[in-house]
């Protein structure tokens, strides 16, 4: 079964602005390429044919991209599972910290900086809501 809406489709009805797109480097432009040719004739492809009846389908190779929709569904899919079967029978919350848009220079050349520091901060308020009966009913 396909999809209706599929990234490829977007990226065709829009690639010359993506291609010229000045904040996109040559290894995302590769990647939505990569994307946007996945099971395609652009990608070649081959033939399989039934020995017994004798149908015949053709079939485009895939890109192979870790980051492409098409050939990681499968793979996506065997993760989630994998890891729902290592939860706890417990409820669960799900918490977002986010950092100011202004810091994201720093973060790209200060990683370990930024991260820890953030890590560290996150950690410090999940154990102060989690001491406090107010929230979260802890």
């Amino acid at each position: 079964m396909r999809a209706k809406h599929e990234v490829a489709h977007v990226l065709q009805a829009h690639w010359p602005q993506v291609e010229n797109c000045g904040g996109i480097n040559s290894w995302q432009l590769r990647t939505l390429g990569a994307i946007l040719r996945c099971r395609t004739r652009a990608m070649g492809g081959h033939v399989d044919a039934c020995s017994d009846c004798g149908q015949v389908r053709v079939s485009y190779n895939s890109c192979r991209n870790r980051h492409c929709p098409k050939c990681q569904g499968r793979r996506r899919e065997q993760w989630i599972q994998a890891r729902q079967a290592e939860l706890l029978p417990v409820p669960y919350f799900h918490v977002v910290f986010t950092l100011p848009d202004t810091l994201n220079q720093l973060a790209m050349h200060q990683p370990r900086l930024v991260y820890d520091t953030l890590f560290e901060a996150a950690w410090q308020t999940l154990l102060a809501f989690a001491s406090d009966r107010k929230h979260l009913g802890a």
